[in-house]
């Protein structure tokens, strides 16, 4: 099928559909399913329907009522996808992302928040920042650098690190619910190292509990590290 351009300047509206470039300055509305070679959004914008491209920009505020899928998304902004979102290469997120449907990609990158109502499972996740998963987070490699409230169900890993991004505030320090913190309720890998951390259970060969952690129990087959301030249940070498 013979692909054409889209382009929309102002405020406009177009059909879905197979399409080479698509370029949107301004707010716009495309009602359908959008399959593309690369798609390129400023302003703000609403996609009715999936959209499929080997190369996603959104700069601003955008909406994708559907499944997104792409090689490469770079997202800046307030980015909105009512069902899964699968990266084959790499997604970067500046910002705040809000997925309803999980997260399937190779490298995610969020420079922000993330907010999934499924799970994430990637090759390597870095945050700077904070996130909400309602579900597993499965990556080779996290490194997470907490600015704000995070929450998950679980994670699973073979390197996992969990600490701050910023010094305490005078913020947090009167009201807990504003102050960085990691929620979970099992933590499970190779080597795990976790700063502000509250977590049933973390599970691992090499195991650091640092400063701010609360765990309900400890489970290390090869060595446990314990800082004087983190709380630990009980701890039990497998």
């Amino acid at each position: 099928m013979e692909r054409t351009e889209m382009r929309i300047s102002g405020i406009g509206n177009s059909q879905g559909g197979y399409y080479s470039h698509v370029r949107v300055d301004g707010m716009a509305k495309i009602n359908g399913d959008t399959d593309c070679i690369s798609f390129d959004s400023n302003g703000t914008l609403t996609v009715e329907g999936s959209l499929q491209s080997e190369s996603v920009t959104m700069n601003g505020t955008a909406k994708i009522e559907g499944r997104a899928s792409a090689n490469r998304m770079m997202l800046d902004g307030l980015v909105t996808i009512k069902d899964q979102a699968v990266c084959h290469e790499t997604l970067s997120a500046n910002g705040r992302l809000s997925i309803a449907g999980g997260l399937i990609g190779e490298k995610v990158e969020i420079f922000g928040s993330l907010k999934s109502g499924g799970g994430v499972q990637c090759e390597t996740f870095n945050v700077h920042g904070g996130f909400n998963i309602d579900g597993l987070l499965n990556a080779g490699m996290i490194d997470v650098k907490l600015s704000i409230p995070s929450k998950i169900k679980e994670i699973g890993g073979d390197a996992i690190s969990v600490k701050r991004f910023k010094k305490v505030s005078v913020l947090e320090q009167f009201v807990p619910a504003f102050s960085a913190r990691l929620q979970a309720q099992v933590i499970e890998g190779d080597e795990i190292d976790l700063e502000y951390t509250e977590a049933d259970i973390v599970r691992g060969n090499v195991v650091r509990i640092g400063k701010g952690c609360k765990v309900g129990r400890v489970e290390y087959k090869d060595r446990l590290i314990r800082e004087d301030d983190a709380t630990i249940g009980t701890a039990h070498q497998m």
